[in-house]
């Protein structure tokens, strides 16, 4: 699936994949079950192919700094303007970079190709939140894009990664069915991998259920760059 898949979604305004609430494992273990305030000013969590997503917005909100990479300049700008924010546009690397310092804590969205993002731009990167990566991505794209998440992150680097499970011939993707056999496959030669729960959902996705869907259950995997 190439980026003009996506790029096209934003275009014409196909964007049902975009979730209006904050997603609820985000909350608990950044929220609820996170660190503490002072803890939270030292991290910084990247978002991968991160949209317009909120879960930016209530990250910098709690006091954590946010990294996202999206292609869309109307998603990028879209965020910012659709929650009144002030930014700042600058270019590095041949590559657009916004910055905004509105909320408690720095927001940079770096607009370009995941595949282009260099170890450099994670540097001080301490955690990965992917709800909406991976899953958008069709089978024969995840392995490379679980080599390039190992290749850009350092020892220690915690992901929270989210995954959907269904039948995928009630269905075609995006999002994508991946199975816990999947995950540990693609991540556990370079990262521990533990599976924190799993959800029954299919009565709360009545977009998806429309779709086609008899059931769907959400995983919540930690992954440690080892």
């Amino acid at each position: 699936m190439e980026i003009t898949f996506w790029l096209q979604r934003w275009n014409n305004n196909q964007t049902g994949f975009h979730q209006q609430k904050i997603n609820p494992y985000l909350m608990y273990f950044y929220g609820e079950k996170g660190p503490a305030l002072e803890q939270r000013k030292k991290l910084k969590v990247f978002v991968p192919l991160c949209g317009k997503s909120k879960d930016m917005l209530w990250l910098s909100q709690n006091h954590y700094g946010v990294f996202g990479v999206e292609c869309s300049d109307l998603a990028v700008k879209g965020f910012f303007e659709e929650n009144a924010l002030n930014y700042k546009y600058a270019e590095k690397d041949q590559h657009a970079l916004y910055q905004s310092s509105d909320l408690p804590s720095q927001i940079e969205l770096f607009q370009g190709d995941f595949f282009e993002l260099q170890a450099s731009d994670l540097d001080d990167v301490t955690d990965i939140f992917d709800r909406a990566s991976l899953v958008a991505l069709p089978v024969d794209m995840r392995q490379r894009y679980a080599d390039k998440m190992a290749d850009l992150q350092k020892p220690g680097v915690r992901t929270l990664l989210v995954t959907l499970t269904f039948d995928h011939t009630e269905m075609n993707g995006p999002p994508f069915s991946v199975t816990e056999d999947e995950v540990n496959a693609l991540y556990a030669d370079k990262f521990s991998v533990q599976k924190l729960l799993y959800k029954d959902v299919i009565e709360e996705e009545h977009g998806l259920r429309n779709r086609g869907l008899t059931s769907l259950v959400e995983t919540v995997y930690k992954l440690v760059r080892k």
